[in-house]
């Protein structure tokens, strides 16, 4: 598992990407291209997931209802 610091490090860098539009993060001597602003939000996500497990948050559940009325 990577480290606390490493995680924030990336995201931190992906968040500067994004906010100006570019699709290439750097982080030290590594390099990531994207093909696209919703790749980059997913990559994100998961960033925030691996961040919330490092520090020992429980993980997101989401719920979905179908509710429908029945004829």
């Amino acid at each position: 598992m990577p480290d606390l610091e490493l995680l924030l490090a990336t995201k931190a860098a992906l968040l500067a990407a994004m906010r100006t539009g570019a699709l290439i993060v750097r982080h030290g001597d590594k390099s990531v291209q994207y093909r696209s602003i919703a790749e980059m939000k997913d990559a994100l996500a998961g960033l925030n997931d691996e961040i919330a497990e490092a520090e020992g948050k429980p993980r997101k559940k989401v719920f979905y209802l179908d509710v429908r009325r029945g004829y």
